[in-house]
């Protein structure tokens, strides 16, 4: 049964540990942000309108995702998104990178 549900940023980074390299970690904030600072091992998928939807067609939709935005609200309709589409399973990290970040986990900086 696939689950769409919204995690704590630790409930991710166990999964992440667990399912690691099963589970695809999409980081859907602009290029800029995700150059800057991101979750180890995400793919940088702007959330930019128009290309968006084409990229998220590009998606293997047998894997499952954890998805994270700056604060959890563009993760979420992303995830509703994928549901529509078929996906296997997503989910969205609560308060995104920015829960991420003070909950102090690990994090890929330039």
């Amino acid at each position: 049964m696939p689950q769409f549900v919204t995690i704590t940023p630790q409930e991710a980074l166990r999964l992440i540990e667990e399912r690691d390299p099963e589970i695809t970690i999409l980081d859907i904030r602009p290029k800029e942000d995700f150059e800057k600072e991101h979750v180890p091992g995400a793919l940088n998928l702007d959330y930019d309108g128009h290309e968006f939807q084409r990229k998220a067609e590009k998606l293997d939709k047998k894997k499952e995702y954890i998805i994270y935005c700056k604060s959890g609200v563009r993760g979420g309709y992303f995830m509703d998104k994928m549901k529509d589409s078929g996906f296997n399973g997503a989910y969205n990290i609560l308060g995104g990178f920015v829960a991420w970040k003070v909950s102090k986990l690990p994090l890929i900086s330039d």
